[in-house]
């Protein structure tokens, strides 16, 4: 059994827009995805680029932010959205079925 949700601290934070109007994020609160998450992941290109969809989706964090946060950052992030599918399935994967 697992959490439902995780907060994961930065490794960095990320900030975009410069100046006053810029946004700082330093962490990622994440949560099981919901069906209409992981069918908008799906339509990415790449499985990164569904993984970097589904955490901007969760976080309501904006994509171009998701993009820059490290893959450390990246990685733990998809393991806890992978604990919420069907051993060897990733979370992308079972949005298409």
């Amino acid at each position: 059994m697992f959490d439902d949700e995780i907060i994961i601290a930065l490794s960095k934070p990320v900030t975009i827009g410069k100046g006053e109007a810029s946004i700082s994020y330093h962490e990622l609160k994440l949560r099981e995805p919901t069906a209409g998450e992981l069918e908008k992941a799906t339509r990415a290109d790449t499985s990164i680029g569904a993984a970097i969809t589904l955490i901007s989706l969760i976080t309501a964090i904006p994509r171009t932010a998701v993009e820059r946060i490290s893959k450390r950052d990246l990685v733990a992030a998809n393991n806890f959205l992978e604990g919420f599918t069907e051993p060897g399935q990733t979370a992308v994967e079972a949005g298409q079925s």
